[in-house]
């Protein structure tokens, strides 16, 4: 199965800092962004569509998403006081949809290889919910692929009876309804991803899950149309500096552009803001559960996504049919853990990606690209490229996003070189868009808004520290990651509210945990530590060279989808091989 570009948007982000909660000394530890998926075929690059950590090229300009800085005036869920609150635990005995209470899996009841669970996945029971219902959520045509719902949660879980918000939440009905299972929920990972281009590319899902299932996606907090944090021009701003400052100047132009993006973020979320965590998406994908009116549900997460399905699974395991977790983020890591593991990662990968260039015949950068890429960065930090119309078309600032982009997926390395090619020969504009993509993944906005309340305000030192870390393991490329975590100097919210430590998730049932040897931006060494932290883990283990692996690889796909709809367990680790 390919897995379609679109998927791979979605789901290039995935912040590594966000994903450790607080530095070693309990400060903050904010942390590069990045998340995603890769499709095998390769398109030209074209203008970026919604933005959120690194990215891919974009597909073409009428299949993308509209910028969320105008999609958040329309689908804006305002925090409101009132008296409406977090729908009640369902009677979910009564109420579940059928194949939600079916016998979820349980460490001592795995199936062994080569005998499926029969009996305890796909058959429907009389009274299965129709298309279009599911208990308190209300789905109806919005003009999409999917089904569109809002489900109003608490502002503060804790305080269950005080403020609003408003999710959006899709879903794709099962296509064979007479088969189906029950739901699944997916996220494609961010922090900053949504569902709309995910859901209408079909959560890059088989044909087999995607009709046995109810296929449910949502826009967390501060994305889309939840809470949408509605900064994402100020995010482009600073994200098209110069990252790599060597003046006074352009020091003072990337403090004061991170001073703008987290005054205008949290100035948007108002209330909000110390409401838009992991951890409190991690409570709104159980509120989700219960609206459903489902005992139990599956879940598959990538990147980011996993961060989310292995803290669900710590909080609400007895509540897991099933879940997948690929391209994982380690939640024992602290903030500089995380963000120094994933440039070890993301530096592994480009040096790989120079590597092939020099001794692939292909390549159309002749002599060492290494040494081609130096130079041209030195001659744009003097004169960036511009077009006919004096339009500045290539910067420092889009050719390191391109170098980014570029890791996710070796697909993309011929991409790369041959617009390093031609803005070597004068025409940046190739070279630009790919850097530019980085923009367009998800919400930067969201992004930086989720991770600086996930860790908390960080100080200067703090910040340097980090950056000095970073440059130690990634020369100039760490230090240009470093720029994501400055607006977290001026954030409001002081302590962060993602805890750092390993998960096990007693209550849960076996979760297949995907790892990716040749992953740039979540290393393959957290989906071995996580496989471990896990008390019912099942490690997959694939030989590719892309971020994630499902859609990617036969062998993975078969795996996670036997899992999803027969409750097959592999009877220990797996590994797939690589795939041509």
């Amino acid at each position: 199965m390919v897995r379609p570009f679109a998927v791979l948007l979605a789901v290039i982000l995935v912040a590594a800092g966000c994903g450790g909660g607080t530095a070693d000394d309990g400060s903050a530890g904010p942390a590069p962004a990045v998340d995603t998926d890769v499709p095998t075929e390769q398109p030209a690059p074209s203008p970026p569509e919604v933005g959120g950590g690194p990215a891919a090229p974009e597909p073409p300009s009428d299949s993308a998403p509209a910028d969320p800085a105008e999609q958040s005036e329309e689908t804006a869920a305002a925090v409101r006081s009132g008296d409406s609150q977090e729908p009640a635990e369902q009677s979910e005995q009564a109420d579940a949809p059928a194949g939600e209470t079916e016998p979820e899996p349980s460490g001592e009841e795995a199936p062994s290889a080569g005998e499926p669970d029969a009996g305890t996945a796909g058959e429907p029971a009389a009274g299965d919910a129709p298309v279009g219902a599911g208990g308190d959520l209300a789905f109806a045509d919005c003009g999409q692929a999917y089904l569109c719902a809002t489900l109003a949660v608490p502002l503060d879980h804790d305080d269950p009876g005080g403020a609003t918000v408003d999710l959006a939440v899709g879903m794709i009905p099962a296509g064979d309804p007479a088969r189906r299972i029950g739901h699944l929920l997916v996220n494609p990972g961010g922090p900053g991803g949504g569902m709309h281009q995910f859901l209408n590319a079909g959560a890059g899902l088989s044909t087999d899950l995607l009709d046995r299932f109810d296929v449910i996606g949502w826009d967390p907090r501060g994305v889309g149309g939840s809470v949408p944090a509605g900064c994402w021009g100020e995010a482009r701003d600073l994200y098209l500096l110069d990252p790599l400052p060597d003046s006074p100047d352009e020091q003072d132009a990337l403090d004061a552009a991170a001073r703008a993006l987290a005054e205008a973020c949290a100035t948007r979320l108002g209330d909000a803001v110390g409401h838009i965590g992991t951890i409190d998406t991690v409570r709104d994908m159980d509120a989700i559960r219960r609206a459903l009116g489902a005992e139990t549900i599956s879940y598959l997460g990538f990147s980011y996504g996993t961060l989310l399905g292995v803290h669900y699974a710590g909080m609400f395991g007895e509540h897991l049919r099933a879940a997948v977790l690929d391209g994982v983020i380690d939640p024992s890591l602290t903030g500089v853990e995380a963000a120094v593991g994933q440039m070890v990662g993301f530096a592994r990968t480009i040096d790989e990606m120079f590597a092939w260039c020099r001794s692939d015949p292909s390549c159309p950068v002749p002599g060492d690209p290494t040494e081609t890429y130096d130079l041209l960065l030195e001659q744009l930090d003097v004169a960036p490229s511009v077009d006919s119309a004096g339009t500045v078309v290539l910067d420092p600032a889009r050719a390191i996003l391109a170098g980014v982009v570029a890791s996710y997926s070796s697909d993309f390395w011929p991409v790369f070189f041959t617009a390093l090619a031609a803005a070597v020969d004068g025409d940046g504009t190739m070279f630009g868009q790919l850097g530019e993509a980085y923009i367009g993944i998800a919400d930067l906005g969201a992004f930086t808004s989720i991770n600086c309340t996930d860790g908390g305000a960080a100080t200067r030192a703090e910040l340097d520290a980090l950056t000095a870390a970073l440059a130690a393991v990634a020369g100039d490329f760490g230090v240009a990651s470093g720029v994501s975590g400055l607006p977290c100097e001026y954030w409001p919210v002081a302590a962060g509210t993602l805890p750092a430590g390993a998960v096990a998730a007693p209550d849960a049932p076996p979760i297949l945990v995907v790892g990716n040897r040749g992953d740039n931006a979540t290393p393959y060494e957290w989906a071995v530590s996580v496989a471990r932290q896990l008390t019912s883990g099942v490690l997959v283990s694939y030989d590719g060279s892309e971020h994630t692996s499902y859609g990617l690889s036969t062998c993975v796909d078969r795996i996670v989808d036997d899992y999803l709809i027969d409750g097959f367990v592999p009877p220990g680790d797996v590994d797939c091989p690589a795939e041509g």
